[in-house]
């Protein structure tokens, strides 16, 4: 019984963490975003600021 218990309150958390996790990926691609238009604003290169984000989103994961 106890088993079962453990494994429905493991579940029940499951998708609060997944909702946690495309939160905080939402954030930092919001971040990676802000840093490209900042980017952009200031050099207004295009190239450079966008394999900046594209590094940038790649530790979004």
């Amino acid at each position: 019984m106890r088993i079962v218990l453990a494994a429905i309150i493991a579940l029940s958390f499951a998708p609060v963490l997944t909702a946690t996790d495309a939160f905080a990926q939402a954030t930092c691609r919001n971040k990676c975003n802000s840093e490209e238009q900042s980017c952009l604003s200031r050099t207004n290169n295009k190239s450079q600021c966008g394999s900046k984000a594209q590094q940038c989103m790649a530790k979004c994961k």
